[in-house]
């Protein structure tokens, strides 16, 4: 149900800024760098690599602020060792950022902002049999704080870096200092039309 408000939140932020006069919309990808972290601590040594592609829309609200909103694909999850052996863990997420945005000067802007995401799956692999297993009691969806840095070259062209740092555990469990939440930075490369 938690789930249910948080996304709501962020339909009515994205409606509320779809009333600006001129906006536009765009296509995006590019790298993940992500971890699974205990909410206790843990390091980014285990990191798993992967990608993203979306979409992004921007409505300008001034000279300077604006709100960005975007919807996309991402690859994120962790590789570890357990028990002496390595372990994947495999997340795939639908995110939905909706970012305050300033722009510091022509181009160079910081974003922040709430971000749902929605799991599409979560699977686990060991490397002695290498198969993809489903893990149970994943939940269906996350919640993120997400902040970065951008720059739009005036052509179309954008560049920018995220991290989005979890504060919704991503597996049922009552046990606070066991929470699984996701830290993934993303290096997106697009074009706005």
């Amino acid at each position: 149900m938690k789930s249910f408000y948080i996304s709501l939140i962020a339909l009515f932020l994205t409606a509320g800024a779809v009333q600006a006069q001129e906006f536009s919309y765009g296509i995006m990808g590019g790298l993940n760098v992500s971890k699974v972290n205990n909410a206790l601590g843990g390091e980014f040594s285990d990191n798993k690599i992967n990608y993203h592609v979306g979409l992004i829309a921007e409505f300008p609200q001034g000279d300077k602020w604006s709100f960005e909103a975007a919807a996309f694909y991402s690859g994120e999850g962790e590789r570890l060792e357990s028990d002496g052996a390595e372990q994947t863990v495999y997340l795939r997420f639908i995110n939905v950022p909706v970012h305050f945005k300033y722009y510091i000067t022509e181009g160079f802007s910081v974003h922040a902002g709430p971000q749902v995401g929605f799991l599409l799956n979560a699977k686990q692999s060991f490397v002695e049999d290498g198969d993809r297993e489903e893990i149970e009691g994943k939940v269906n969806s996350s919640f993120a704080l997400t902040g970065g840095l951008g720059y739009d070259f005036g052509n179309g062209l954008f560049i920018k870096g995220t991290f989005d740092l979890g504060i919704t555990d991503l597996f049922d469990n009552v046990d606070f200092s066991n929470d699984e939440r996701t830290r993934t930075g993303h290096l997106s490369l697009g074009y706005k039309f």
